[in-house]
C-alpha cells in the first residue's frame, strides 16, 4: 500500500516503465478452425440470425453449425424434414460467403444437446440462439463458451 502511494509523490515521468504487455489468447483460425453454433427451437432459421451469423464468421474467420432443435419431442420426422427443407437458403448465403457449414437437427433439451455438441468438438467458439422474440427487437444473443460454463 505504501508503494502504491509513493507513486503519486513521485515526477509522473519516472513512474512509467517498460513493463511488456501481455498477449491476449485468441483463436488462431488458421491452423485451428473455429466454429459458431447457431441455435433455433424451430424449423426454420430467421433471415436476421442468418445474415448476422454469415457476417460474424466472416469476421472471426468462422464456420457455421446451424443446429434445428426439437424441445417437444413430438413428429421428430416431421420437424426433421421441415428443418432440411428450409435450411437452404442458409447454407446457399453461407456457401456463397465462403463459409464451411454443416447442419445439425436434433432432438432434446437445449442445454443437454449444447453441451453435448460442445464436449464433442472443442473448436466452438460462439453460440448464438435464434429466439424469434428476441430477434425483433434486433438484438441477437452471442456466447461464448467460457459464458455458458458460468450459468
Amino acid at each position: 500500500m505504501i508503494g502504491f502511494f509513493k507513486r503519486f509523490s513521485k515526477n509522473p515521468t519516472e513512474m512509467v516503465t517498460d513493463t511488456p504487455i501481455p498477449e491476449v489468447a485468441q483463436c488462431d483460425c488458421e491452423r485451428q478452425e473455429c466454429k459458431i453454433l447457431i441455435v433455433c427451437k424451430g424449423a426454420a432459421f430467421s433471415d436476421s440470425i442468418a445474415d448476422y451469423a454469415i457476417d460474424m464468421a466472416q469476421k472471426t474467420r468462422s464456420s457455421l453449425v446451424a443446429l434445428n432443435l426439437d424441445e417437444s419431442g413430438k413428429q421428430f420426422d416431421d420437424f426433421c424434414s421441415k428443418a432440411k427443407q428450409s435450411i437452404q437458403e442458409f447454407s446457399c448465403k453461407a456457401m456463397e460467403a465462403g463459409l464451411g457449414f454443416a447442419h445439425e437437427v436434433r432432438q432434446g433439451n437445449e442445454e443437454a444437446v449444447v453441451s453435448e455438441l460442445y464436449s464433442q468438438d472443442p473448436q466452438f467458439r460462439y453460440i448464438m440462439d435464434d429466439a424469434p422474440d428476441i430477434c425483433k427487437r434486433g438484438t441477437i444473443p452471442v456466447y461464448t463458451r467460457a459464458t455458458l460454463h458460468a450459468k
